[in-house]
């Protein structure tokens, strides 16, 4: 059941690209900001969740695994969260204290993910008002 939807939407962004690439009014530059904001927002996203992995330098890692120093805050247990959807990487304290790591690149990402869906979204209106023109 996964698969229709993800062919649904290919479909649905084949259209809007299409929409897009044959819209008479949007100037070059609008056409072609899609096609250097979808990869910017996509390394960005990849770039929000990896920022808890200790992976590459456990000893700089921003969420470390040990605790800190015990009886600051508990047992100093510090857990590294991230979210795949609206993309977010965090690190929980044992008390609920909350650090956000990476804002920057959060905000980052709603800028290529804007710069991306609006320009599709009006292809995809511009294909459902004018069918005929994307047979050209």
């Amino acid at each position: 059941m996964t698969l229709l939807p993800v062919y649904a939407g290919l479909v649905v962004a084949w259209v809007a690209l299409r929409g897009l690439l044959t819209h008479p009014l949007l100037p070059l530059w609008v056409r072609t900001a899609v096609f250097w904001a979808a990869p910017l927002a996509a390394v960005t996203w990849a770039y929000i969740m990896t920022a808890d992995d200790p992976f590459l330098f456990p000893e700089t890692a921003p969420c470390p695994r040990e605790p800190l120093r015990e009886g600051v805050i508990g047992s100093g247990a510090i857990s590294g969260v991230s979210t795949a959807f609206p993309p977010r990487a965090y690190c929980v304290w044992e008390d609920g204290t909350v650090h956000d790591l990476a804002p920057g690149a959060a905000f980052l990402f709603w800028v290529f993910f804007a710069l991306t869906v609006v320009p599709l979204g009006a292809g995809l209106w511009h294909a459902l008002r004018d069918p005929k023109s994307l047979l050209v």
